[in-house]
């Protein structure tokens, strides 16, 4: 599962909750990636970014800028976001918790 919400290039990304970014790094795949971990079980992942703004580790705030939209890694087929979420290491849609 995974959405792609194109945007304009050099876009903010935002979190979608709270948490701590337990991942950042670069596949030739997925590009810039950037993963946090939320305290309900729950994991954002955010790919193709053209640049992460924070580091494993940081506590994130709800709304707060993350990285910049890009168009970075192999399966990107230009300026986008591609957004996952899972529960308990299983992905689901994230379309059924959040509008977009």
């Amino acid at each position: 599962f995974g959405v792609d919400v194109v945007t304009k290039q050099d876009e903010m990304v935002k979190s979608t909750l709270e948490g701590t970014v337990v991942f950042t790094g670069f596949s030739a795949k997925d590009g810039y990636v950037i993963q946090i971990q939320h305290s309900n079980n729950l994991t954002s992942i955010y790919k193709h970014n053209a640049e992460i703004l924070k580091k494993t580790g940081d506590r994130i705030k709800s709304g707060e800028a993350i990285s910049v939209v890009g168009n970075t890694g192999e399966l990107s087929k230009g300026p986008h976001l591609h957004f996952e979420l899972w529960y308990n290491g299983i992905p689901i849609n994230p379309q059924d918790c959040i509008s977009f």
